[in-house]
């Protein structure tokens, strides 16, 4: 893998603006497999992770009612997992450099949160080990893993200037990235600003362009359309409003009219 050149604060949290993350994203597609950006498809999140970023995957039980999705493991250590046989908590060990991923995930009802998810964990391996590993908090070394609910994984974007704690930077990050990463900034434009693929949507959907955009980016991504709502507004391609009209001039003989409606 490419090395990013981060640059990080104290606090151990990669300095990072969205725009550097889609760039950086870009230059990690580049090098594995540059014709993801000329032939738009879904990126195979099991070869991009364990034969190009070097991280291997692990699937268990996080958790006993699932709100717990991703763990990025940094060092070999052992993370509670749940026990369905006999419905308790127990420990496992775990090697370090491993994603772990809940095992309902693996319905492939849940197949676009399963990708989200190991994309979102891979960010976590590739910035955040600083933050993780040699950062202190209230005195003490963190726990060298992460513990990703749904909330951190999806829904809608963060705003970077409600961002207060380094853990509200970090999980920003991991999911931006992992839209990043899984609908690549330039084949996005290219395929949102297509006139021919525009017009079509615009003529086929009336009223509903935006959603019709996104559902095409979701089959071609292999998201979900949420996802695809999100990445359209994040990069500002999706169908912009027309402003309502507040007047209308009648022609009544000479004169010309002019009203509210």
């Amino acid at each position: 893998m490419i090395d990013l050149c981060l640059r990080y604060g104290a606090n151990g949290v990669p300095i990072l603006s969205n725009n550097g993350i889609d760039s950086q994203a870009e230059a990690l597609i580049t090098d594995y497999d540059p014709s993801l950006l000329k032939t738009p498809r879904p990126l195979d999140i099991d070869d991009f992770t364990e034969n190009y970023v070097g991280l291997r995957l692990h699937y268990t039980y996080l958790s006993h009612k699932g709100f717990i999705w991703g763990r990025m493991v940094f060092h070999n250590t052992k993370i509670l997992v749940y026990d369905p046989v006999r419905n308790c908590a127990d420990e496992e060990p775990i090697d370090g450099n491993t994603i772990v991923i809940d095992n309902r995930l693996l319905d492939e009802k849940k197949e676009h949160a399963l990708r989200s998810t190991v994309m979102h964990e891979c960010c976590h391996g590739i910035y955040h080990y600083s933050f993780y590993c040699l950062g202190k908090q209230c005195g003490s070394r963190r726990q060298p893993y992460t513990s990703c609910e749904a909330k951190n994984i999806i829904g809608p974007d963060n705003v970077p200037g409600r961002l207060q704690a380094d853990i509200d930077w970090i999980e920003h990050q991991a999911k931006y990235f992992s839209a990043a990463i899984l609908m690549p900034r330039t084949p996005m434009s290219k395929i949102c600003k297509s006139p021919y693929i525009r017009f079509g949507i615009f003529e086929n959907n009336p009223g509903s362009e935006n959603d019709a955009l996104a559902a095409y980016i979701a089959k071609l991504f292999n998201v979900s359309c949420e996802s695809a709502k999100i990445r359209i507004k994040q990069l500002g391609l999706g169908y912009k409003a027309k402003p309502r009209n507040t007047r209308k001039i009648f022609n009544v003989g000479n004169l010309h009219v002019e009203t509210k409606i």
